[in-house]
């Protein structure tokens, strides 16, 4: 669980400093939102690989 909130970390930086440089006007909500997508995203991938690993046993 550690290990995955340090890599929406890491996307919530990276999208702050990526929105910033371009001068999106609302560049703090633009990055919050692309980093709730890729949290679901990465979350789903968990949830799918977690599953997958519990049938195999």
């Amino acid at each position: 669980m550690n290990n995955l909130l340090g890599w929406i970390l890491f996307i919530l930086i990276a999208h702050s400093i990526l929105y910033y440089t371009f001068g999106t006007p609302n560049w703090f909500g633009t990055a919050l939102l692309a980093t709730v997508v890729w949290a679901v995203v990465l979350y789903g991938i968990r949830y799918f690989v977690r599953d997958r690993n519990k049938e195999r046993v």
